[in-house]
């Protein structure tokens, strides 16, 4: 009886002995086609406490379950860093995100799809919109900045979107390019072309920009309708001190500083000449009605519009210099 029994026991210990080195094999050479049903027959044949029979029949059993559930599970996968992300943002590191975006890359090639999102890039994208939305709307915008914007928002996302702020940017630049063509000269949008355009960068904004960027969008926006209503005033020298100031005030908000022979400084200069006239006007002798030679009080009011003239001739010029 303790004879057959030993038999037996060294029977089942030899073919456990060559299941387990049929299974070695299978994992060095083809871990991929390891399956359950492998993992459960080791397991039922194991009688020993081989340490090393434990460590091969721990990795069959994980295999067989990763073989098995490798396909169905990506989307899960892909779900569970999401939400990982969500909850724990302070988790992600530069590794995390290199990783990530390799995978994304790997999964655009697989669909087919060559332009791979740039996420990084989309700081840099928010930052080029808020310094080029003002100039759509006054129809200033160059070719060299609706290229760079174009390509931002490529990279950025993997493609423009059709009738976005990257398409008004170049049709801007292709109607200024035809009347510069037909004129000559360079020509601002219409009020009507700008307020066809104004909903659409600013709906654009709201989608795009976070709360800071949506803040200093408001202010840049606020400071180019002071400086659009306040331009033929300037021209007239009709400009009040309280206007020069909301100038001056909305600068100042939106940049930090006054940009020196900018649009305020000149407001404020033509307020500084009028203030200065009508002291001297009020100052000086009235001449006698006989008087048939020109009045000081005409020939001061000239000399101060034609100083006045000079500051907006060398801003206009600064203007078309960088346009």
């Amino acid at each position: 009886m303790f004879s057959d029994t030993s038999s037996l026991a060294s029977s089942q210990s030899s073919q456990f002995k060559n299941l387990l080195e049929a299974m070695l094999e299978k994992l060095k050479t083809d871990p991929s086609s390891v399956t359950v049903d492998d993992a459960r027959l080791l397991f039922d044949n194991f009688t020993a406490s081989d340490e090393r029979a434990v460590r091969i029949i721990s990795a069959v059993e994980y295999l067989a379950i990763a073989n098995k559930t490798h396909h169905c599970e990506l989307l899960t996968a892909v779900k569970d860093l999401h939400d990982k992300v969500e909850s724990s943002p302070g988790e992600v590191t530069i590794e995390v995100l290199r990783t990530t975006q390799s995978v994304v890359s790997k999964m655009q090639k697989a669909l087919g799809h060559t332009n791979v999102p740039h996420p990084e890039v989309e700081g840099e994208l928010q930052e080029e919109i808020a310094k080029i939305e003002p100039k759509i709307v006054q129809g200033t915008v160059t070719k060299a900045e609706a290229d760079r914007l174009h390509s931002l928002e490529s990279r950025a996302y993997g493609h423009t979107e059709k009738g976005g702020i990257t398409a008004a940017a170049q049709s801007v630049v292709a109607r200024r390019e035809r009347q510069l063509s037909l004129s000559g000269g360079p020509k601002a949008l219409q009020p009507s072309e700008k307020l066809a355009i104004r909903p659409k960068i600013q709906d654009d904004s709201k989608n795009t920009l976070s709360p800071q960027e949506q803040s200093h969008h408001d202010k840049e926006e606020n400071f180019r309708q002071a400086e659009l209503a306040i331009q033929p005033k300037i021209q007239d020298s009709t400009v009040t001190p309280a206007e020069a100031n909301k100038l001056h005030s909305c600068e100042m908000r939106a940049h930090g500083h006054t940009e020196k022979g900018g649009l305020a400084a000149t407001a404020q200069s033509v307020v500084s000449h009028r203030q200065r006239t009508l002291s001297d006007i009020s100052n000086s002798p009235h001449p006698s009605e006989t008087d048939a030679g020109p009045r000081k009080e005409d020939t001061a009011v000239n000399k101060e519009l034609k100083k006045v003239e000079g500051d907006l001739g060398d801003v206009r010029k600064a203007e078309n210099e960088a346009q």
